[in-house]
């Protein structure tokens, strides 16, 4: 029986159909591995290429023909509402305002403590400060979407103050008597320069040296007195006295 041959063309038609399709499935290989390899990068670096794509236009602005200028134009230096000159305690609240949409650092001393975007009302707020014993200065930059910093807001100094003032009475001693024409005494004492004297709640001029002078009247019998020295930082020292007035 005869052996059926295929034809030379048919055989080479065959050869060439099997080297096309081999490079095509070679060609899908590699474009599927590309995207694989695309849509990981993107997914690793993409993010920050557009946050970088992005603000670099955002730093334009268009003007009335359509054009886009570049924004050099700093905000406006933030400002911080007036802070306590001295306080007791070590954790502050700072508020304020600075230009929308801005990003807004608040120092404390050389230290950045806290990064916060403006809302579109300008407002800001920023709690839990914590402030070390003494002095602390405390002042805020402002930066827009185009990477411009505005100048320092007002630096303002606020000291933290734990110790209450010192309170020395001289006259008169605990527990002393008076009588016929004693009705009306000084009270006399010393405590800080800058702190606030109250007897029984009346305040009492303290002069630069921290000495200060009350004139009491007494009620027949016996006389409670309480006397209460009082720092800017809010601490306070509270002597109690008791003296005897017989008409």
């Amino acid at each position: 029986m005869a052996s059926f041959k295929k034809p030379k063309s048919f055989r080479l038609s065959s050869v060439s159909s099997k080297k096309k399709f081999s490079w095509v499935r070679w060609l899908f290989l590699f474009l599927f591995l590309g995207l694989i390899l695309g849509v990981g990068f993107f997914f690793r670096y993409g993010f920050s290429y557009l946050g970088h794509f992005s603000a670099f236009f955002g730093g334009f602005e268009e003007e009335e023909n359509g054009n886009l200028v570049l924004d050099t134009l700093p905000p406006a230096p933030p400002v911080i509402d007036p802070l306590p000159e001295a306080t007791n305690s070590a954790i502050l609240e700072v508020t304020g305002r600075a230009e929308a949409s801005s990003e807004l650092s608040l120092f404390l001393g050389k230290e950045t403590i806290a990064k916060t975007v403006i809302g579109d009302g300008g407002d800001f707020k920023v709690g839990d400060i914590k402030l070390e014993e003494g002095e602390n200065i405390i002042f805020a930059l402002a930066a827009d979407i185009a990477g411009n910093i505005s100048q320092e807001s007002v630096r303002q100094t606020i000291i933290l103050d734990k110790m209450p003032p010192e309170l020395e009475i001289n006259f008169p001693e605990n527990g002393q008597s008076f009588s016929q024409d004693e009705r009306e005494i000084i009270i006399k004492g010393k405590t800080e320069d800058d702190a606030v004297i109250t007897v029984n709640e009346r305040k009492v001029v303290v002069d630069l040296e921290g000495s200060f002078e009350a004139t009491y009247s007494l009620a027949d019998g016996m006389n409670s007195i309480i006397i209460v020295a009082k720092d800017k930082a809010g601490n306070q020292t509270k002597e109690e006295l008791e003296v005897n007035y017989r008409p």
